[in-house]
């Protein structure tokens, strides 16, 4: 084989390895929804939650302050649910999504959520939306809900 026919190899781009943790069917009561039939009234809400972080040296040394603790993702949705009124799960998905991404550790949130007793005849109604960590990730949660700044 002549040595000019050999092709070069291709350089391929070093993948960062990643990580995800999540929350599955986890259910609470939820007052939400813009019908006057929504209102006062709780209805059940089923959360799945996925969190794509970069790989932890928790795999090496064990140590849980190395890792997106599971409870932070209840925490979270508990904040939101308690806090003030949320109309659209659209909306509550989004604040969501841009509180779990003020981690520093977390790099991309994948989630569905949905109304489950709405339909007479069974299913679900909801959303699920993908947002990825940006440096304006703080300062658009804090500009959505300025309690959960803090300090």
């Amino acid at each position: 084989m002549d040595p000019a026919s050999k092709a070069a190899p291709i350089a391929t781009p070093a993948v960062e390895e990643r990580d995800t943790i999540f929350l599955a069917d986890y259910v609470r009561p939820l007052e939400i929804g813009v019908f006057a039939s929504e209102y006062g009234v709780e209805q059940r809400v089923a959360f799945d939650v996925v969190i794509e972080v970069a790989r932890s040296p928790a795999l090496r040394d064990d140590r849980v302050e190395h890792v997106i603790s599971y409870d932070e993702i209840v925490q979270a949705i508990e904040t939101l649910a308690t806090g003030p009124r949320i109309q659209l799960l659209e909306t509550f998905a989004e604040r969501l999504a841009e509180l779990l991404l003020t981690d520093p550790r977390a790099r991309r949130v994948h989630m569905r959520i949905a109304k489950l007793d709405l339909l007479k005849n069974g299913g679900r109604l909801g959303i699920e939306i993908t947002r990825s960590r940006h440096p304006e990730a703080n300062e658009r949660v804090w500009a959505l809900s300025p309690e959960l700044r803090g300090g």
